[in-house]
């Protein structure tokens, strides 16, 4: 008993080896091994240890090691394909961290106390990370010690999550839930859809970056400027450059971490009351593996982890659109005002969309947009296999009468796929109770339901 006591301290303290050794002790022990197993093969994954947690984890037939080690090896797979830097790029994202603007305060990174490493000066928040710091212009009336630091700690994971184990650390639950709900806003076509079935009085959130890049915001402001200037909706608009900090690991920029869009709701859910923070995730990147292969989301690591630590902040984890896919997505958007102002290229000129990317294949494609299914990126995505989004392409395809594109998998246009852009009535099981009856009714509204049995759950569409 005193063993596992220690184990769990360990391990609830963030001290991975030292759990990993008492755990060991207690795998010949009958009642204790089933415990023990779980908490190796969890250390490991928390501390990105995949291989460590493959080598371990094979030999173990119980179905927490199973589940941990087939996620572990998707990993790295994935991580193994994903592209490396050029010199050159590097170069350029050294330059353009070396132009950052930097905080009066300089302060260590603390490990030890996460909540520490944010400080403000003027309406500028600032985070230090390991390797520097990043800012977020706050509203002029934000006040950091208004803040509780279970939203710092969560923003700091947010951020942090795949290279720091500290932050993965337990932290204080003790800040009460608030009543506004809110919405990591894009601007983009599934985000969209999110803010039309969630309820009017929904705060969008827009993450702005505040250097120059690729990235053209015409088109998202086109939309936002209709929302505020025709008082549809209220969209806050946060300046920051934190999508800087993967550039220190071989990442191009971007977002840390799928939640860290909505780190400016989570530093802020203090300052507007919010109880929720919704993410425009449809099923394709949550029933759907990659968006081609079915699984149980709600059985996920990752539905199960990220939804506790949310909690712990006081915050529901909020998927409106889980029900819905990128063609569902489509439907909702179609059929309101909205759609005039909305488009999701991002190198659009503010008006409409460039024509050539893969966004303007599967998404304003089967809006009636013009686009080039012979572009080099369009051709290059429909080649890949396994093809991305492959659910979506495959019913944009088949809609649009494009389907010679994929002489391959003609097979898979012998079915009718039409019961993609329908409604998957399960997926509103992942909506927190204070708000499934208002999205659930609205998106019931507007589209129709799958027919049983759900082809969804058929789902295989490379056999893996």
């Amino acid at each position: 008993m005193f063993r596992r006591v220690l184990m769990r301290r360990a391990y609830n303290a963030g001290r991975y080896e030292q759990a990993r050794r008492h755990a060991r002790l207690l795998l010949g022990k009958q009642k204790e091994a089933e415990l023990a197993r779980s908490v190796i093969v969890r250390s490991y994954w928390n501390e990105h240890a995949y291989d460590a947690l493959i080598q371990v984890g094979s030999e173990w037939e119980d179905n927490v090691s199973k589940s941990y080690v087939a996620l572990a090896r998707e990993h790295r797979m994935s991580s193994s394909s994903g592209k490396m830097l050029t010199p050159m790029k590097k170069s350029r994202l050294e330059r353009l961290r070396g132009a950052q603007p930097g905080p009066q305060l300089r302060v260590k990174w603390n490990p030890d106390n996460i909540p520490s490493n944010f400080f403000q000066e003027g309406h500028r928040l600032w985070f230090r990370y390991p390797q520097g710091y990043v800012y977020w212009d706050m509203p002029v009336s934000f006040v950091l010690s208004s803040t509780h630091p279970s939203l710092l700690s969560l923003a700091a994971e947010t951020l942090l999550y795949p290279w720091e184990s500290a932050t993965r650390a337990p932290f204080s639950s003790t800040r009460a839930m608030g009543e506004q709900v809110s919405l990591s806003f894009s601007a983009g076509t599934d985000s969209t859809a999110a803010a039309l079935v969630m309820p009017d009085d929904t705060l969008l959130g827009y993450h702005r970056r505040s250097f120059d890049s690729m990235l053209d915001h015409r088109n998202a402001e086109r939309l936002i400027g209709y929302l505020n200037d025709s008082g549809e909706r209220e969209v806050l608009q946060i300046e920051s450059n934190h999508e800087l900090i993967r550039t220190h690991h071989e990442k191009p920029v971007g977002f840390s971490s799928d939640f860290a869009c909505a780190v400016h709701l989570i530093l802020l859910a203090d300052h507007y009351n919010l109880g929720a923070i919704g993410f425009g995730m449809p099923i394709d990147n949550t029933y759907l593996w990659k968006g081609r292969k079915f699984r149980k989301f709600e059985e996920t690591q990752y539905y199960t982890y990220w939804t506790k630590r949310f909690a712990q902040a006081g915050l529901d984890l909020l998927f409106p659109i889980s029900s819905i896919s990128e063609a569902g997505a489509l439907m909702v958007v179609k059929a309101s005002p909205w759609l005039e102002h909305l488009n999701s290229c991002m190198r659009g000129d503010g008006v409409k969309g460039c024509g050539r990317c893969w966004k303007c294949f599967h998404k304003n494609g089967p809006l009636g947009r013009p686009f080039d299914i012979k572009a080099h990126e369009i051709q290059t995505y429909l080649n890949k296999r396994p093809m991305p989004t492959a659910t979506h392409a495959l019913w944009a395809l088949q809609t649009m009468g494009h389907q010679d594109e994929l002489p391959d998998m003609a097979h898979l246009f012998e079915k009718d796929l039409s019961w993609w852009a329908k409604v998957y009535p399960p997926g509103f099981d992942l909506l927190p109770e204070r708000w499934r009856d208002s999205i659930e009714a609205t998106i019931r509204a507007a589209l129709p339901v799958m027919p049983e049995p759900y082809a969804l759950h058929d789902v295989n569409h490379f056999d893996e």
